[in-house]
């Protein structure tokens, strides 16, 4: 069986999303509140949403500033059609950009933070790490990356995770690209990712099961 290109996957769920993620917006220990309660807030921020999906992550923030904007870049034009719709109350406050995230030019220093929420367990370390170095060289100095995902709880685990995807992906003779599969690293190896990249400090803020959330300073 073929794997999916992960922009045909989520427009094919960008309807039902927010029905199948609602539990996480309300719950003590759902991971958008444990985000949202983690989250540098500081005035006149200016930050990049990655994978920001249908904005239920984001909503909560802008509720919390009246001046935090965020630029949202997606590689799904559904689900960001969903975005907009869930955060028309704030108008050019949110600007989204559909786009592979991987190929997004992030500027030089030009965000004051960045934001990921359950969009990079899908991804190879060799990916990942050029991402946030392209995202770290985006940050202001002093700024930060707020990261909250699915883990992995052993090093086993990951590599079993990596070797059932290139298996599948060689089986069905699929070139390298961007697959909805789950591929997480463990909470440790996207540390030290992030230090590679250039952070200088990766802070903890959560965790609970397979879900953290970490906060990697520039």
């Amino acid at each position: 069986m073929a794997l999916e290109k992960m922009d045909i996957y989520y427009n094919s769920v960008a309807e039902t999303y927010d029905e199948r993620v609602h539990r996480a917006t309300t719950d003590e220990d759902g991971y958008i509140v444990r985000t949202v309660s983690a989250f540098p807030m500081q005035e006149n921020l200016n930050i990049v949403d990655i994978g920001a999906g249908t904005g239920l992550q984001l909503k909560p923030l802008l509720e919390q500033s009246e001046t935090l904007r965020a630029t949202c870049v997606d590689c799904s034009s559904k689900m960001l059609s969903k975005l907009k719709k869930n955060l028309a109350a704030y108008g050019d406050r949110v600007q989204t950009v559909t786009a592979d995230f991987f190929d997004h030019d992030f500027g030089f220093e030009f965000y004051d933070g960045a934001l990921s929420v359950m969009a990079l367990h899908y991804y190879s370390d060799v990916q990942k790490l050029q991402l946030y170095k392209n995202l770290r060289t985006g940050i202001k100095a002093g700024g930060f990356f707020l990261l909250t995902d699915k883990f992995a709880p052993t090093q086993n685990y990951q590599d079993f995770c990596r070797s059932e995807f290139d298996r599948k992906r060689n089986e069905a003779r699929q070139p390298e690209g961007h697959y909805y599969t789950f591929t997480p690293l463990t909470v440790a190896n996207e540390a030290a990712l992030l230090f590679k990249a250039g952070f200088a400090e990766v802070q903890v803020c959560w965790a609970k099961s397979n879900t953290a959330v970490l906060l990697a300073t520039k």
